[in-house]
């Protein structure tokens, strides 16, 4: 399917107590430093844009990569008509939804308030756009530049340099984003810019609070290019140079290929195009993040502005990434799809590291030291397992080491990192959500050793697959749940299963004592074996979806997302419970993975309401697409898949020297049993492959029924 068949607008109708993917429609090339996307409502906050709102404000250059992180280094660019500069013109258009453009590679609108269509193609640091005015119908015309806090530029006869300030609490918090734009027959005479009192001022140049820039022209269609950087007007400058001589038609395109470089590694056939085009839709949500923040200096050279040491320096860096979503489907699907990613992202990872003396957490652009543990150790250990950035793993392995410890700042590390070599688990009397923190230290301890034992280091190996059993510290067998424990080793009084927060991060016990991906085995004895773990799954899944606020206070949109869709508490809405499903498989139930996959990718869809909760920068996309697969990476630093059940009649992935072709038999919609594999021309039994077995076939087919075997 091509980029221009898909609509771009997937999971963006969400208000903060309601998330349908809370995403916003990306204009974008995969993985740019900026996005692009329609404002509707910026008095909104994050959620500044609703996909069925005629109100148009303008085209937002945009790095907010989830709401509940917000927006920063972003300004608002709209093209208008003003009869008099003495009064501030109302800057609001009006555009209809259902007739405008909204793909990644280009957007289209025709605004029937200023009477103009607005065009724009996107590229790796900045945008081609188009505007085309068809009647003037007042005094002057051309394009407003909105500034949303402290800014400053300077306008020329050919375009306007501009920088915007307005990222609070980072490392640096004089953080710039400069932007270069040209733009034709320029009438400086009746250009300048309101202040923050909504003062006009016929100056081609300022420093200020929240400027409104009006570039007043003689041209009825004009085009510009723009260009950003983080490093400085002079990178801008080269940034946008780099456009100059490119039509508007030749950009698209390049972003076109772009896309089609990465969308086309998947070829899909099957009888049901509603599930075939979401499969696209999440295969271009999975392709956004986590974004460059490198930019190629006059020699072509990586370089980025690094916010801790407050200067530029060579070298790759990437950002708008939380490890706790992405790490268990996002670098997963990477790995099989474009595994030449993975050493460019480690490299980037590594800079973080070297740049704040530990690996990244949650960057926007910096640390925002947001979610439980250390994940991106799971990307580490997987890419390792998988035998990529070889050459990366031994800096890579010391970074790890480095950052198991606590931070002065708590941004960075492990929270509570003493007290877990204490008491080998985090006390809940002395750190909140306690439980996820532990499961997850336990993990990235797994994730150490893996790396470690790759390197040939087997007692540093085996003293981290050791520690990674702490977990089993907070498992209570008669409750069959993970509970939050105090630091003299007695379980919290008064343990409600269904009370989120607290001790569990935006969940509770339900879905949060399950964690422990990397040691099942040793966890299912713990709970008592196959028939019990299985129990407490089915139970699980057939629980009311109830909820009790518990240290939230409210009702967070999780909670109310889990009690719409009403699949238990099996909150697939969710990050905690996205390899739930396939650990009946694990237990030696596949046939209740298979079932259990099979309706809750009824869940998803093309449309703004197209997912059932946050889509976290690709991870829910990568889910969707995993259960379409027929297989998920349960634990991805043991680099294999446990088996679920196919969506789509045939799917060929094109790997980098062959095809893998993935057939599905029987592939009827009341059909929701795996009834055989083959591998190959062999029978398969197993109920789960691993990467290298997987990457080393060609064939791999599965026939559906209508009742398990």
């Amino acid at each position: 399917m091509q980029i221009d068949q898909l609509d771009i607008r997937q999971g963006t109708a969400n208000t903060p107590q309601r998330s349908h993917g809370n995403c916003l429609p990306y204009v974008g090339v995969p993985f740019g430093m900026n996005y692009f996307s329609v404002q509707t409502d910026g008095s909104a906050g994050s959620w500044f844009f609703q996909p069925d709102s005629p109100r148009f404000e303008g085209i937002r250059l945009t790095h907010q990569p989830s709401p509940w992180i917000g927006d920063y280094c972003y300004f608002l660019m709209t093209a208008v008509q003003w009869q008099s500069s003495a009064t501030k013109p109302d800057l609001v258009g009006n555009y209809r939804p259902t007739a405008a453009t909204f793909n990644a590679h280009h957007l289209a609108l025709v605004d029937d308030h200023f009477r103009v269509r607005t065009e724009l193609t996107p590229t790796a640091y900045g945008a081609a756009s188009r505007y085309q005015f068809d009647q003037l119908i007042a005094e002057h015309h051309g394009l407003a530049i909105q500034l949303p806090d402290q800014g400053s530029f300077m306008l020329t006869a050919t375009g306007i340099d501009l920088y915007t300030n307005d990222y609070h609490g980072g490392e640096d918090p004089d953080l710039k984003l400069y932007a270069s734009l040209t733009l034709p027959d320029i009438d400086l005479a009746h250009s300048g810019y309101y202040d923050h009192d909504q003062q006009w001022h016929a100056a081609t140049q300022a420093t200020g609070q929240s400027l409104t820039i009006l570039i007043a022209t003689t041209a009825m269609t004009f085009e510009t290019r723009l260009a950003t950087s983080y490093v400085s007007a002079d990178q801008a400058t080269l940034n946008r140079t780099r456009l100059s001589d490119q039509s508007f038609e030749t950009l698209l395109n390049e972003s076109v290929d772009q896309w089609a470089h990465y969308l086309n590694r998947v070829a899909v056939t099957d009888h049901h195009p509603a599930t075939v085009k979401t499969f696209y839709t999440c295969l271009y949500r999975l392709f956004l993040f986590p974004q460059r923040f490198y930019e190629l200096d006059v020699n072509q050279q990586p370089v980025h502005y690094d916010t801790t040491a407050h200067q530029s320096k060579p070298g790759l860096l990437y950002t708008n990434n939380g490890f706790w979503d992405t790490a268990k489907t996002v670098y997963s699907l990477f790995t099989i799809l474009a595994p030449e990613l993975l050493p460019k992202f480690l490299k980037g990872f590594l800079t973080s590291y070297q740049e704040t003396g530990f690996l990244p957490r949650w960057l926007a652009p910096d640390e925002r030291g947001m979610m439980p543990g250390n994940l991106v150790d799971s990307v580490i250990a997987e890419s390792a397992k998988k035998g990529l950035a070889k050459d990366l793993m031994p800096a890579l392995l010391a970074a790890m080491q480095a950052s198991d410890t606590a931070a002065t700042n708590t941004r960075y590390g492990r929270q509570g990192a003493d007290a877990y070599e204490k008491y080998g688990y985090i006390p809940a009397d002395q750190y909140n959500e306690s439980v996820n923190w532990t499961q997850d230290y336990s993990y990235s301890d797994y994730c150490i050793g893996q790396v470690a034992d790759v390197l040939g280091q087997s007692k540093l190996a085996t003293n981290y697959w050791q520690q990674s059993h702490r977990y089993l510290a907070l498992l209570d067998p008669q409750t069959g749940f993970l509970r939050p424990k105090n630091a003299d080793g007695s379980f919290k009084p008064n343990f409600i299963p269904d009370r989120w927060g607290t001790d569990y991060t935006e969940g509770s016990a339900w879905q949060n004592s399950f964690a422990a991906v990397h040691d099942l085995p040793t966890m299912i004895d713990a709970f008592g074996g196959d028939t019990k773990f299985n129990a407490q799954l089915t139970k699980l899944c057939n629980t009311a979806p109830s909820y009790q606020v518990g240290g939230y206070g409210m009702v967070i949109h999780e909670m109310a997302e889990m009690a719409a869709v009403d699949y238990g508490q099996l909150a697939i809405s969710n990050q905690p419970s996205f390899h739930l499903p396939y650990l009946f498989a694990v237990a030696g139930h596949p046939e209740k993975t298979q079932v259990t996959v099979k309706q809750l990718r009824r869940l998803f869809n093309a449309s703004p309401t197209g997912f059932p909760g946050d889509e976290d920068n690709g991870s829910m996309a990568g889910w969707f697409i995993f259960a379409c697969l027929g297989f998920y990476p349960v634990c991805p630093a043991d680099a294999e898949y446990v088996f679920g059940i196919p969506a789509f009649d045939e799917i060929v992935i094109h790997l980098a020297d062959h095809d893998l072709t993935l057939t599905t038999q029987n592939n009827h919609d009341h059909n929701n049993f795996v009834q055989q594999r083959q591998l190959e021309t062999s029978p398969m039994t197993a109920n789960k492959i691993s990467h290298a077995d997987l990457l080393k076939a060609h064939q791999l087919t599965t026939r559906l029924g209508l009742v398990p075997n």
